[in-house]
Formats: C-alpha cells, sequence, structure tokens
C-alpha cells in the first residue's frame, strides 16, 4: 500500500490508499508499524508542546502575582533594611552572631555587589560580616541607654587576625566603660575568637567544647627534591638576602637564618598574643598555654574534660551551653514572642539600621583599601590591584572636598608594576595637597610597602609584619621532562628574545636579562624606601634584605612612624590636614563593580534579575565575574614583590 500524509494546522490526517487487497501481506505489516511509531511521535510532540505552553502561562500568572513582593524584597536587600518586630525595638540585648568570615573591607555598596552577596550567602548559608559593622553597632550601643546586655556568639567563627580581633575588643572594653554588660559563647573557641572573647565580662564556654590554643607556626613546603626527581629546572633572580619565597623551590629545609628569622617573628607574634588575654585579669598571672608535656599531665589529671580544665584554667567563666544561657537570658530580660526560650532581642544587623546617617563636615578623609596580594588586573573590586585603585584615586583627586587619605594595607606584596603604578597615583594625589597617611593592619611587606613610601606617615599595629624589601624573578623549565618523552622544540625567529623556550632550556642572554631587570628593580626599591624615610642607603643590609620585621622593630629601623591602630592614624592624617577628626567627614573609598557593567547589564542586573530565581541570577553574576577578569598571565615570566611569609592567622 501507498501512505500519504496530509499535514494541517490543526493535526495531521494520513490518507492510506489501499494497492494490496491482502492485508496479511508482510509489506502491509511493516507499513502499520510504522504509521503507529509516527502516531506516537505526534502525540508526543503535541502533549510536550501544550504542556510547556501550560507552564509558561502558569510562570506569567505566577509572576506577575508575586512581581510587587519580589520587588519590595529587593529594594529591601539593597538598602539592607528588613522588617524588625516592634518587640526587638525595644529589646534590651543587642545579639551579634559571628559565624561565618569577618571582611577587614567594607562591603561595596552598589547593587551587583549587594545581589551578589547575599545570594552567595542564601546559597551557601555561609554569611559574611563587614568589620566595620561590628564595631559601629558596639559604639552605638555604648551610648544607648536601651540597651543593657551586648551578647557575641562566635561558634562558627572563620579566621581572623590579631588586628582585627583587637579592633573588636578595644569596643567590648568602651562598652564596660560605658556601664552595659557583655559576655561572648561558643561551643569552640579559636584563637581569634578567644582574643576578642579575653575582653568581655563573662565567656561561656559548652561543656563539650573547648578554647583551642595552639601557639604560633609559619611553615612552607619544600620541593627541591621533587623537582629534582621530575628533571624540571627552576631559574631563580632575586636580590635580598633573606628573600626565601624562593626557597622551595632550591632547598628541601628552611635554611638557618631564615629559620632564625622565622622563629623571632613566631614568638614575638605569640607574646603579643599573650600580652593581648592580659586584659581578663584571671588569667594574668598564669601560663596561657603550658608546655605539650605540662598540657597532656593537666588533660590526664581531668580525664580528658578539655572544658573543665580550661574552667579550672580561669580561661572561662561558666560551662553553659548556648541555649542554656538565652533560657536565662529570657528570664532577665523577657522572653522572644517566637519562642519562650530565647530573649527578646535585636540582631546588630538590624540595630544599624535604627540609625540614619546624619550630614556631616563638608571636609573629608576617604580611607582606601589594600587587602591581599597586589596583581594588575583583578576578578573583584575587593581585590588589590591597579585596576581597582587607579580610577578611585583618580576620581579621589578631582574632589574638593578631599583633604585627606588614610590607605589600609594588610598585604604580603605582589607585583612589582602594579605596586609602582599605584604608588604613582598615590603621590599625585600628594603633589595635588592631599595629606597621605598609611594604616598597616597584620602586614605591610614588599609591594604593599613600596606603595607606602608614596605617604607623609605610616602607622602600624604592634603585630604588623613589615618589610621584605627584596626583589625575586621565579619560573620552572620544562624542557629536560619533555625531551625525556618525545617533545622538542624548533623553529625561526628574528631575535633570540622573540621566542619564549618551551622544550628548550633558557639561553645564557635571557637569564642575564631577568638578573638585571631584578638587580635593576630592587636598586629602586631601596632607594624608594631611603629617600621616603630618610634612611641612609649604603646602610641597605639592615632594612633591605629581604628581611620582616615586626612593628616594633621597624619602628626603630625607621620604617615605621607610629604604632597605633586605624583609628590613630585616621587622627594622624586630621592632624596633617590641619585640625582634628571631627572636623572632617569619614568616607569609605571603595572601587564599584558597576563602572564595569555596561548599561544593559546593569538594567539585568537591576531589574530583571530580581524577578529570576536565584540559582539563575547567581550564575549571571558568576559569569559575569568571570568575564570581568582580564587576562593577566603573560607568557613571560613576571618580576614580583612577593613577601616570604602570608599574614599569619589566628
Amino acid at each position: 500500500m501507498a501512505a500519504f500524509f496530509i499535514m494541517s494546522e490543526q493535526k495531521p490526517y494520513i490518507y492510506v490508499k489501499p494497492v494490496n487487497p491482502d492485508a496479511r501481506h508482510p509489506c502491509t505489516r511493516v507499513w502499520r508499524a510504522l504509521l503507529w511509531v509516527g502516531g506516537a511521535l505526534t502525540f508526543v510532540r503535541n502533549f510536550i508542546c501544550n504542556a510547556v505552553m501550560v507552564l509558561i502561562l502558569l510562570f506569567g500568572f505566577i509572576a506577575c502575582q508575586t512581581m510587587q513582593s519580589f520587588k519590595d524584597e529587593a529594594q529591601a536587600v539593597f538598602s539592607g533594611q528588613n522588617e524588625i518586630s516592634p518587640a526587638s525595638l525595644q529589646a534590651k540585648v543587642l545579639y551579634l552572631p559571628l559565624s561565618g568570615y569577618i571582611s577587614e573591607m567594607p562591603f561595596g555598596t552598589s547593587q551587583f555587589d549587594t545581589l551578589y552577596r547575599e545570594l552567595n550567602a542564601n546559597l551557601s548559608g555561609q554569611r559574611v560580616h563587614e568589620l566595620l559593622a561590628i564595631e559601629k553597632a558596639l559604639t552605638l550601643a555604648a551610648n544607648d541607654d536601651d540597651i543593657q546586655y551586648v551578647l557575641l556568639d562566635v561558634e562558627g567563627m572563620g579566621p581572623i587576625s590579631q588586628s582585627m580581633a583587637m579592633r573588636i575588643g578595644a569596643k567590648l572594653q568602651a562598652l564596660q566603660q560605658a556601664g552595659k554588660e557583655t559576655a561572648i559563647t561558643a561551643t569552640t573557641y579559636s584563637q581569634g575568637a578567644y582574643l576578642i572573647a579575653a575582653n568581655a565580662q563573662h565567656i561561656y564556654l559548652d561543656p563539650l567544647g573547648s578554647v583551642d590554643l595552639k601557639g604560633i607556626a609559619l611553615s612552607s613546603l619544600y620541593y627541591k627534591e621533587l623537582i629534582d626527581k621530575l628533571e624540571l629546572t627552576p631559574y631563580i633572580f632575586r636580590a635580598g638576602h633573606f628573600k626565601s619565597a624562593v626557597e622551595p623551590y632550591t632547598r628541601d629545609e628552611m635554611s638557618p637564618d631564615v629559620k632564625a628569622q622565622y622563629q623571632e617573628l613566631a614568638q614575638g607574634l605569640w607574646q603579643n598574643y599573650v600580652n593581648g588575654l592580659q586584659v581578663r585579669k584571671a588569667i594574668s598571672r598564669m601560663e596561657v598555654l603550658p608546655e605539650a608535656a605540662q598540657y597532656i599531665a593537666a588533660l590526664e589529671h581531668y580525664q580528658g574534660d578539655v572544658a573543665l580544665m580550661q574552667q579550672e584554667m580561669n580561661l572561662v567563666d561558666k560551662l553553659q551551653s548556648k541555649n542554656q544561657l538565652l533560657q536565662e537570658l529570657s528570664g532577665r530580660f523577657g522572653q522572644s514572642q517566637d519562642d519562650r526560650f530565647i530573649p527578646e532581642m535585636i540582631d546588630y544587623r538590624d540595630y544599624l539600621t535604627l540609625f540614619t546617617k546624619h550630614p556631616g563636615p563638608t571636609k573629608k578623609i576617604a580611607i582606601v583599601y589594600g587587602v591581599g596580594n597586589i596583581v594588575k588586573h583583578s576578578q573583584s573590586t575587593q581585590e588589590f590591584s591597579s585596576d581597582n585603585l587607579l580610577p578611585l584615586l583618580n576620581d579621589l583627586g578631582q574632589d574638593n572636598d578631599l583633604k585627606a587619605l588614610v590607605l589600609y594595607i594588610n598585604s604580603p606584596g605582589g607585583m612589582a608594576e602594579a605596586s609602582e603604578e599605584i604608588r604613582r597615583a598615590i603621590e599625585r594625589l600628594r603633589d595635588s595637597g592631599v595629606k597621605v597617611v598609611v594604616s598597616i593592619q597584620g602586614m605591610g611587606a614588599s609591594g604593599a610597602y613600596w606603595t607606602a613610601t608614596a605617604s607623609d606617615a605610616i602607622l602600624a599595629t604592634k603585630d604588623s609584619l613589615v618589610g621584605s624589601i627584596g626583589v625575586f624573578s621565579l619560573g620552572v623549565g620544562v624542557h629536560q621532562l619533555l625531551n625525556n618523552i618525545g617533545i622538542h622544540q624548533d623553529g625561526v625567529s628574528t631575535h633570540e628574545f622573540a621566542q619564549m623556550p618551551v622544550a628548550q632550556p633558557l639561553g645564557p642572554n635571557m637569564q642575564k636579562r631577568y638578573e638585571l631587570s631584578v638587580a635593576h628593580t630592587y636598586k629602586t626599591f631601596i632607594s624608594l624606601v631611603s629617600a621616603s624615610r630618610n634612611l641612609d642607603a649604603s646602610n641597605y643590609q639592615t632594612f633591605a634584605e629581604g628581611q620582616v620585621f615586626l612593628a616594633p622593630k621597624a619602628q626603630q629601623l625607621g620604617l615605621v612612624d607610629k604604632l597605633g591602630t586605624l583609628e590613630d592614624a585616621l587622627n594622624e592624617v586630621a592632624t596633617l590636614a590641619g585640625g582634628t577628626l571631627d572636623d572632617y567627614e569619614v568616607v569609605q573609598a571603595l572601587p564599584s563593580q558597576d563602572k564595569r557593567l555596561s548599561a544593559i547589564e546593569n538594567f539585568i542586573f537591576r531589574r530583571v534579575a530580581t524577578y529570576l530565581p536565584q540559582e539563575i541570577t547567581q550564575a549571571l553574576l558568576t559569569m559575569k565575574q568571570a568575564s570581568l577578569t582580564a587576562d593577566s598571565n603573560d607568557t613571560q615570566m613576571q618580576i614580583e614583590l612577593l613577601s616570604p611569609l602570608q599574614e599569619p592567622r589566628i
């Protein structure tokens, strides 16, 4: 038989013209099977199309019904405000749940940054807290007659530097001086969290928890034996005897000179930590962390009960779970409307929304942040990069109200070129009459110190690491490995430097080129430091051989003017600008992600993304973040100014 398909917009019609009266013919059975399959496929296709259409209509209906609520929620996210219950407004307990990561840099205020941060928090469950917001909430509570009790919950708090912990601790001390009761609770206290806790009146520890004191360690992995086994060739050029960032590629252990220096740094950092605990009078005359053998002997005496042992050592005041503490506070300050075992208290983020910012003086002091490794191109506006800071510093230079600037630094250094670009931008600001003070908070080493030489003064916290004035360039040749497995390189070029050797060794002229470049950069570094700090360049071995110093030692050498906090730096720069800090408005100067987006992208992220599922919006933001990353991987080795240490975390 022959089959003819007649299609219409409504449904397919099949007309079958019989050509063989014998229905039992094998061809007839085959055609019938094909017709059945065709009909089934048509049914499935129509079903899927109709189902999709129904879902689209349903989604559109739901979107229309909920659009306004989504819009209101997005506006609340962007403004940082959430609905607060009337009972919370009358709460006498300020609650700071600090689980997650505490950022020393302020949050970006653009809608892109806010949306990205909120989505990350909602999808990952990992909260990020702003150090400035914590400090502000504690400062406001000290002057608020309604707040009587301040409770910090540091369970699950991420690593935090000594400088950051001391800043929060100072605010707790101010609260006590204002007559407020302060307490802190956790199941396990990290060393950083306990440095905060020492400043509270009451330290509560879960009976199954502990204070995780373990001292300071500075160590590296070493790869020389692995490099030899893989037949790799390290190309290393350095200037500065103590520039130890290259040692892992040339040795299997730390060199004696560097080990002695590290030991001195570790002891100094630990002593600073112990001194920070002395505000807690109960432990001012005891050994905070006994030697390992003594610690184990004491733990055996308490049959492995760490919490009880540490209570007897006066490290904590009371063994009590958080739930028990909250139930106790609910009896003192009133019960929550939602749960009678929880006191009526207000979260510090909600608390901050109750205070409106009043217009300040027209004259400004800006705080610019340099945190992390210094690079030319960045993925995030929070990175210490020249493409972040140069536009920001240039914009600040156009502000006639700007009179002074504080450069907040916590960085081990990075690329020489990027460091110099940032230094020149700061120098242009100074030449225009803007006073500049650097505040080192944790680490101001190598490339970070290079940028600091453009300032009028340098302050550092007493636990900060300063220096590492040296230069190195590092690359690893793989030609032996490639040759051994049968890969070789050949070609032509108009110049020896035009072809980068991959399966060939680095030529002597190319090696000499890098050697001279490193030597020149090192000489420039010494000149910058000597001129800006009024030091004798001929005596550079005392301060510029790559050594890293604790801030008090750096002050003795002339690399730091004063020991002080960020607040001290603000007061210093206000004095240099002529006046006091009360005469100026302090503004947080941050790069804006919005400036990197096109008009269409801004519209998408500010409007359309409001109505998309969070997972889709997150994917869009992640893709855009990746596209903003410039390709900073040069085919040639980069001269870098890197510290031999990363900032110790406690």
